[in-house]
Protein backbone atom coordinates (compact mmCIF):
# COMPACT_ATOMS: atom_id res chain seq x y z
CA UNK A 1 0.00 0.00 0.00
CA UNK A 2 1.49 3.39 -0.96
CA UNK A 3 2.37 5.88 1.75
CA UNK A 4 1.15 9.47 1.55
CA UNK A 5 2.39 12.22 3.80
CA UNK A 6 -0.10 14.80 4.98
CA UNK A 7 1.20 18.02 6.41
CA UNK A 8 -1.03 19.44 9.14
CA UNK A 9 -0.85 23.03 10.31
CA UNK A 10 -0.28 23.59 14.04
CA UNK A 11 -3.78 25.03 14.38
CA UNK A 12 -5.35 21.81 13.00
CA UNK A 13 -3.44 19.26 15.10
CA UNK A 14 -6.11 19.21 17.82
CA UNK A 15 -8.80 18.60 15.18
CA UNK A 16 -6.89 15.59 13.83
CA UNK A 17 -6.38 14.21 17.34
CA UNK A 18 -10.07 14.62 18.19
CA UNK A 19 -11.09 12.87 14.95
CA UNK A 20 -8.77 9.98 15.76
CA UNK A 21 -10.14 9.61 19.29
CA UNK A 22 -13.78 9.76 18.10
CA UNK A 23 -13.19 7.17 15.37
CA UNK A 24 -11.15 4.84 17.57
CA UNK A 25 -9.19 3.71 14.55
CA UNK A 26 -6.25 4.74 12.43
CA UNK A 27 -6.33 8.32 11.26
CA UNK A 28 -5.76 7.20 7.67
CA UNK A 29 -9.16 5.44 7.57
CA UNK A 30 -10.86 8.55 9.00
CA UNK A 31 -9.22 10.71 6.33
CA UNK A 32 -10.16 8.20 3.60
CA UNK A 33 -13.83 8.20 4.67
CA UNK A 34 -13.87 12.01 4.77
CA UNK A 35 -12.30 12.19 1.30
CA UNK A 36 -14.82 9.67 -0.09
CA UNK A 37 -17.68 11.78 1.26
CA UNK A 38 -16.10 14.95 -0.11
CA UNK A 39 -15.57 13.46 -3.58
CA UNK A 40 -19.06 11.90 -3.60
CA UNK A 41 -20.66 15.23 -2.68
CA UNK A 42 -18.82 16.98 -5.52
CA UNK A 43 -19.68 14.26 -8.04
CA UNK A 44 -23.35 14.55 -7.12
CA UNK A 45 -23.11 18.32 -7.31
CA UNK A 46 -21.85 17.96 -10.86
CA UNK A 47 -25.02 15.96 -11.63
CA UNK A 48 -27.20 18.79 -10.34
CA UNK A 49 -27.36 17.49 -6.79
CA UNK A 50 -26.69 19.80 -3.87
CA UNK A 51 -27.00 19.84 -0.13
CA UNK A 52 -30.61 20.50 0.89
CA UNK A 53 -31.51 21.82 4.34
CA UNK A 54 -35.09 21.72 5.63
CA UNK A 55 -36.72 22.65 8.94
CA UNK A 56 -39.04 19.94 10.31
CA UNK A 57 -41.35 19.87 13.31
CA UNK A 58 -43.90 22.23 14.78
CA UNK A 59 -43.50 25.98 14.34
CA UNK A 60 -41.06 27.42 16.92
CA UNK A 61 -39.76 23.89 17.70
CA UNK A 62 -38.15 22.94 14.41
CA UNK A 63 -35.00 20.97 13.87
CA UNK A 64 -32.75 20.96 10.84
CA UNK A 65 -32.40 17.99 8.51
CA UNK A 66 -29.92 17.84 5.63
CA UNK A 67 -29.43 15.57 2.67
CA UNK A 68 -27.97 15.67 -0.83
CA UNK A 69 -30.55 15.84 -3.56
CA UNK A 70 -32.14 17.71 -6.42
CA UNK A 71 -35.45 19.56 -6.41
CA UNK A 72 -37.76 17.96 -8.94
CA UNK A 73 -41.15 19.60 -8.42
CA UNK A 74 -43.34 21.67 -6.12
CA UNK A 75 -47.02 21.41 -5.23
CA UNK A 76 -49.56 23.30 -3.18
CA UNK A 77 -53.14 22.46 -2.34
CA UNK A 78 -55.45 21.11 0.33
CA UNK A 79 -55.30 17.93 2.37
CA UNK A 80 -57.76 15.22 1.34
CA UNK A 81 -60.07 16.13 4.24
CA UNK A 82 -59.84 19.84 3.26
CA UNK A 83 -58.64 20.69 6.78
CA UNK A 84 -55.13 21.94 5.86
CA UNK A 85 -53.57 24.10 3.18
CA UNK A 86 -50.31 22.34 2.26
CA UNK A 87 -47.15 23.06 0.31
CA UNK A 88 -44.70 20.42 -0.83
CA UNK A 89 -41.32 20.21 -2.49
CA UNK A 90 -40.34 16.91 -4.08
CA UNK A 91 -36.67 15.93 -4.20
CA UNK A 92 -34.72 13.06 -5.73
CA UNK A 93 -31.91 12.09 -3.34
CA UNK A 94 -28.38 11.05 -4.16
CA UNK A 95 -29.26 7.44 -3.28
CA UNK A 96 -32.22 7.42 -5.68
CA UNK A 97 -34.90 7.83 -3.00
CA UNK A 98 -37.74 10.33 -3.09
CA UNK A 99 -38.03 12.96 -0.37
CA UNK A 100 -41.17 15.05 0.03
CA UNK A 101 -40.88 18.13 2.22
CA UNK A 102 -44.50 18.66 3.28
CA UNK A 103 -45.53 21.84 5.09
CA UNK A 104 -48.90 22.27 6.79
CA UNK A 105 -49.13 26.02 6.18
CA UNK A 106 -52.41 26.83 7.86
CA UNK A 107 -55.95 25.64 8.48
CA UNK A 108 -57.89 25.51 5.23
CA UNK A 109 -60.69 27.53 6.81
CA UNK A 110 -58.43 30.59 6.42
CA UNK A 111 -59.05 30.25 2.68
CA UNK A 112 -62.40 28.54 2.47
CA UNK A 113 -64.58 30.16 5.14
CA UNK A 114 -63.40 33.51 6.52
CA UNK A 115 -66.52 33.82 8.68
CA UNK A 116 -65.66 30.52 10.38
CA UNK A 117 -62.09 31.44 11.16
CA UNK A 118 -63.14 34.82 12.55
CA UNK A 119 -65.69 33.16 14.83
CA UNK A 120 -63.25 30.49 16.00
CA UNK A 121 -60.21 32.80 16.05
CA UNK A 122 -58.27 30.20 14.03
CA UNK A 123 -56.18 32.97 12.53
CA UNK A 124 -54.64 33.49 15.98
CA UNK A 125 -53.27 29.97 16.31
CA UNK A 126 -50.03 29.14 14.63
CA UNK A 127 -50.41 25.44 13.96
CA UNK A 128 -47.99 25.22 11.03
CA UNK A 129 -45.64 22.25 10.90
CA UNK A 130 -43.38 20.53 8.41
CA UNK A 131 -42.11 17.03 7.84
CA UNK A 132 -39.72 15.24 5.51
CA UNK A 133 -41.16 12.00 4.17
CA UNK A 134 -38.68 9.66 2.44
CA UNK A 135 -39.33 6.54 0.40
CA UNK A 136 -37.86 4.53 -2.43
CA UNK A 137 -41.06 4.32 -4.50
CA UNK A 138 -44.55 5.79 -4.69
CA UNK A 139 -46.03 2.94 -2.62
CA UNK A 140 -44.04 4.20 0.38
CA UNK A 141 -46.08 7.43 0.26
CA UNK A 142 -49.62 6.07 -0.29
CA UNK A 143 -50.97 6.78 3.20
CA UNK A 144 -48.79 9.80 3.91
CA UNK A 145 -49.65 12.25 1.11
CA UNK A 146 -52.83 13.82 -0.28
CA UNK A 147 -54.04 12.02 -3.40
CA UNK A 148 -53.28 15.00 -5.69
CA UNK A 149 -49.67 15.14 -4.49
CA UNK A 150 -49.33 11.35 -4.63
CA UNK A 151 -50.49 11.39 -8.27
CA UNK A 152 -47.76 13.89 -9.14
CA UNK A 153 -45.17 11.77 -7.33
CA UNK A 154 -46.31 8.63 -9.19
CA UNK A 155 -45.93 10.46 -12.50
CA UNK A 156 -42.46 11.66 -11.51
CA UNK A 157 -41.32 8.18 -10.48
CA UNK A 158 -42.56 6.75 -13.77
CA UNK A 159 -40.78 9.49 -15.69
CA UNK A 160 -37.56 8.78 -13.79
CA UNK A 161 -37.83 4.99 -14.07
CA UNK A 162 -38.70 5.11 -17.78
CA UNK A 163 -37.55 8.46 -19.15
CA UNK A 164 -38.25 7.34 -22.71
CA UNK A 165 -41.23 5.32 -23.85
CA UNK A 166 -40.47 3.24 -26.91
CA UNK A 167 -43.52 2.81 -29.12
CA UNK A 168 -43.97 -0.17 -31.40
CA UNK A 169 -45.94 1.66 -34.09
Amino acid sequence: MPNKTIYVSDSDVSLFEEAKSIAGEALSSVISRALKEYVSRHREKAKGMKQITVEVGNHHAEREQRFVGQEISTWQGFSDDKEWYLKATIYLTQKGNWAVYLTHVCKASLFLDKKKWRENAEYLTDSSRAELIVGSNSADFETKLPIDLLTILINLTERTDKPVEYLDI
